[in-house]
């Protein structure tokens, strides 16, 4: 209810609606499949709302890669955690702890 009420008033790719839909993701009991497709869906609504080389779209971009490498999708979590590093190297720089 408050994500639509959220998508409603703010908008659906505001902040606090995007803060919202990934808390249902994470506190939502579904397959793990299922959860990978609404975080690729949520990085691109948060790439469209907030830009590629935002702190909080490269979390959940790293999120993404946590879900495919426990998922056993080695190779496309690679791929996402590169993403991922790129733009947090842009962002924060290349000594930034969550670079190293």
């Amino acid at each position: 209810r408050a994500k639509e009420g959220y998508e409603e008033q703010l908008g659906p790719d505001s902040e606090k609606a995007l803060d919202v839909t990934l808390g249902l993701i994470c506190s939502t009991v579904m397959s793990d499949e299922e959860r990978v497709e609404k975080l690729r869906v949520l990085v691109e609504r948060m790439v469209r709302a907030l830009g590629e080389e935002n702190v909080e779209t490269l979390d959940i971009l790293n999120q993404l890669g946590d879900q495919l490498q426990k998922n056993g999708e080695h190779e496309e979590a690679r791929k996402v955690y590169e993403r991922c590093l790129t733009g947090q190297e842009k962002v924060l720089g290349e000594d930034h702890k969550k670079t190293l």
